[in-house]
Formats: structure tokens, sequence, C-alpha cells
């Protein structure tokens, strides 16, 4: 297949002098002909966890299993637009499941498009997102799209099932909550070519995200 590429925001929460900061964060994901590796860009002094790292092979092996598309044919590339961003969190997991599976089968995710939720390693299902973080990150969500794209109307943000937001001060937001990768890729993205043997999609979510 050609390469790929496109744009993505992550809704990201940071420590500042001890308060958290929530904020959006632009990246750029490609995917090129390749043998299924996974890069990151280091130019920008961008700090990757390894377990964030390893967070990106669990994607790939969800993806993998359920959807016919090209996962070992091509390469995946992640890139920080800004300077010395660490990652080190999975709250990415929903918006770059996402855009990976859109890269790979052809498709065009919206613009903007908005979404976080964690997978845990092992499973597909989003895990709750605790009230007080995805608050301040809806809030972030909402503040962009008033300024960005104010004659948008409402812009769907994807969240965990499960979780609990207060709507009221979110003018700019279409919160929309959905249970799993493989559920929001659909949700967002359509019907998809799924492999034989992929099962029904996870539905069922359980604790809560760190």
């Amino acid at each position: 297949m050609p390469s790929s590429s496109t744009p993505l925001l992550l809704l990201t929460q940071a420590d500042l002098h001890g308060a958290p900061l929530f904020r959006l964060v632009s990246v750029d994901v490609a995917v090129r002909p390749g043998e299924g590796r996974l890069w990151v860009d280091l130019s920008r002094d961008t700090g990757y966890a390894p377990a964030w790292q390893q967070h990106l092979r669990h994607l790939k092996a969800v993806g993998l299993g359920r959807y016919a598309l090209p996962w070992d044919e091509t390469d995946f590339f992640f890139s920080v637009r800004g300077r010395k961003v660490t990652l080190d969190g999975r709250s990415a997991s929903l918006p770059l499941f996402v855009a990976w599976v859109a890269l790979l089968a052809g498709r065009e995710v919206p613009s903007p498009f908005l979404a976080t939720g964690v997978a845990l390693d092992g499973s597909e299902a989003l895990v709750p997102a605790p009230l007080e973080k995805l608050q301040g990150k809806l809030a972030a969500a909402d503040a962009y799209v008033r300024q960005v794209h104010a004659s948008a109307g409402r812009v769907p943000v994807w969240v965990p099932a499960g979780s609990q937001w207060d709507a009221a001060p979110l003018s700019a937001l279409d919160v929309r909550p959905v249970p799993s990768l493989t559920v929001a890729a659909e949700s967002v993205l359509g019907t998809l070519p799924l492999r034989p043997s992929a099962g029904a999609a996870t539905t069922v979510s359980s604790g809560v995200a760190a």
C-alpha cells in the first residue's frame, strides 16, 4: 500500500508545579510500506516511556486480531510536533488506534478528531475515566473547538463508556461514549474489513483509568 499520514490531537494531562495542566498535543502518525515495525521520532527531545512504547504493540495486536489490514506489511511512524514533550500514559489508546486503522484502511478521520480513552494491555476494553481527569480534558477540547472551529457546531468527542462528566459547560462538544477500541474504530470510520476469525468486539470494561 502507498504511504499515508494524518495529523492527530491528543488530549493530555501534565503536572505543572503540583497542579494538573490539561492540553491538546499535536502529533503526526503515518504508515509506510515496511515489515510491521514501530518508529518514534526523537528529534524534538520527545520522551517516550517504555510502557508507552509497549502499548503501541498492544494496539497493533488488537487491530491485527480483528481487521484484515496490512499490519505486517507496513511500518507505523509517530512524531510529536512540539518540543520536549514526554508521553508516559495510555489515555491516547483510543485516538491512536482509530487513526492507525484509518490509515491502513484508506479512510479519513473526522476533522477535528477528538477522543481519549485507556485500554489496558491484554484487553481492548476502554476503562472508565476518573471524573476529574476526563472533565479537565473535555474542558480543554471544548475551548479548542470554540477557538479554532467556532463554526463547526458541536464536535463529537469519543470517551470510554461508563465514565462520568458534566456536560453543562461543554457548549462545543458532543460527548459519545464507546466501550472498546474496535467499537470506537467502527463508530468513527464505519464498516471495516474483518478477519474471518474475528469475534465480537469487547463491550464490557471494568476498573478505573489511572
